[in-house]
């Protein structure tokens, strides 16, 4: 079975919030991703572009994925809008087989 990355870049525009969204993606919302079936979670600040963070998550099949996907991330989505407004905070995303 292929296991999965799903990795999700942040860009903070607004460094009130660093802190705050920090502890929520470390303390919080990394949990709730391996409770809804990733395997291992893993959050790093990148060097440059300042303020930009990637949240790595590896899911053990591809089946596991499209259940998080349709079964939890529209709900983790949503409350991170009500944690954080858009213009505070931007996302993007992309996931990928794991081929070694």
């Amino acid at each position: 079975m292929t296991r999965i990355m799903y990795e999700v870049t942040a860009t903070i525009t607004d460094p009130s919030i660093t802190d705050d969204w920090i502890r929520w993606i470390a303390e919080q919302h990394i949990n709730d991703i391996l409770q809804a079936g990733a395997t291992h979670g893993r959050l790093v600040r990148l060097d440059d572009p300042r303020n930009t963070f990637v949240v790595q998550y590896e899911f053990p099949s591809r089946q596991a994925y499209e259940h998080y996907q349709a079964a939890h991330a529209p709900r983790l989505r949503a409350e991170s809008a009500r944690r954080f407004e858009p213009a505070q905070v931007s996302y993007t995303r992309r996931s990928g087989d794991i081929l070694a």
